[in-house]
């Protein structure tokens, strides 16, 4: 190769090569977001010099290592053993009574739009967290969906504080039980269900219950060795009652568990609302961006086309077979009305929403905004 140095190859020939960063239109919905209070950032981020309420630090397989700590890092570890490629942002907020900015509320609406599935970190206060977090994501059920774990035994006989103080709050959430403190069990599940990529090309629409993953144990009592058990048949059918999911292991020699489980507190299934939620964003963004278009007119023609990015959305959920029987149920052009800006089709679609073990049927509503004026 020494013909190459200072030839016109070298000298005159360039091949400038950039790395380009562009969002990924519903990416969010295969991210989750954990709120941390700025008192226990610097035990729990000691990886950042000085964190910072109002501030989102990202993690992901290769840095959470050594960027967190103390509990959170003990959270972390089940999720990215499963879930190698997710990320998780860690979005913190200032927990000071006298403090004006950068309060939970205000680093919610900062950054909630980065990720689905909410989870709320603290060592005190942890059910007061849960509680103002529940009510933050009611108001956003199509961005924000509320995951929480908990290790109160109380569970087992329904006298749990956590439980109580939501059921006064005006949203749902996901409950997941599991007398190990030092982990979350929602958000070790949370990392199996993103663990890989489906036929839609995301994660989204990936199993939220039996699906076998490792990193921790049962969610009964430990037995003689110290070894968690199974719960008993009773102790499963109190949680059944509530709502509340646990952790079985699946008994095939490995150590995996298996949640059991996927209800929200109000009986909506987790993965039918999950699904639902990414294919109306998705929905709405690719129809925004063609009604962007030059000499787009709200005509016949428009909400064709319209219908059709609605088929493409759900076309991938329908080849894994998460998706059964989709159907356009949506009115005729002539038949919407006929002034407005907006136009909503309630039942603009149908499916069946089909889990391991349950069938649910899904109804989807679709927003056109068509400024007249």
């Amino acid at each position: 190769m020494s013909q190459f140095k200072d030839s016109i190859a070298q000298t005159n020939v360039q091949f400038p090569i950039e790395t380009v960063i562009e969002p990924i239109s519903g990416e969010n919905y295969g991210k989750a977001v954990i709120f941390l209070p700025v008192s226990l950032a610097e035990a729990n981020l000691p990886g950042v010099a000085t964190p910072e309420a109002g501030k989102l630090y990202v993690l992901n397989s290769s840095n959470f290592g050594t960027v967190s700590g103390a509990g959170l890092k003990k959270w972390l570890v089940p999720f990215f053993a499963n879930a190698q490629a997710g990320v998780i942002g860690v979005a913190v907020y200032d927990d000071d009574m006298e403090a004006e900015t950068n309060l939970l509320a205000d680093v919610y609406e900062k950054f909630k739009m980065y990720g689905y599935f909410k989870f709320g970190f603290s060592t005190t206060g942890y059910n007061d967290l849960q509680v103002a977090l529940c009510n933050l994501c009611a108001a956003d059920a199509l961005y924000s969906r509320l995951w929480i774990g908990t290790s109160d035994a109380n569970v087992l006989t329904k006298t749990s504080l956590l439980v109580s103080a939501l059921a006064a709050s005006s949203g749902s959430y996901r409950l997941i039980y599991n007398p190990d403190s030092n982990i979350n069990p929602a958000l070790a599940q949370l990392g199996a269900s993103l663990s890989k990529v489906n036929a839609t090309g995301t994660p989204v629409g990936n199993s939220v219950d039996m699906a076998g993953f490792s990193g921790i144990g049962a969610s009964g009592a430990d037995d003689d060795e110290g070894n968690p058990l199974n719960l008993s048949a009773t102790d499963k059918a109190a949680l059944d009652d509530q709502k509340i999911g646990y952790d079985t292991w699946v008994g095939d020699g490995t150590e995996n568990v298996v949640t059991e489980g996927s209800l929200y507190s109000n009986g909506e299934s987790v993965g039918a609302e999950w699904v639902k939620a990414y294919v109306t964003y998705m929905c709405k963004v690719r129809t925004a961006n063609y009604m962007s278009r030059m000499n787009v007119f709200r005509n016949n023609q428009t909400y064709q086309a319209i219908l059709l990015i609605l088929q493409d959305v759900v076309r991938g959920f329908v080849t894994m077979g998460r998706l059964a029987d989709f159907l356009i149920t949506a009115p005729n052009f002539r038949d919407l009305p006929k002034s407005g800006d907006t136009i909503t089709v309630p039942d603009a679609w149908q499916a069946t929403y089909i889990d391991d073990v349950r069938e649910v049927a899904v109804y989807g509503t679709l927003y056109l905004t068509m400024p007249t004026r």
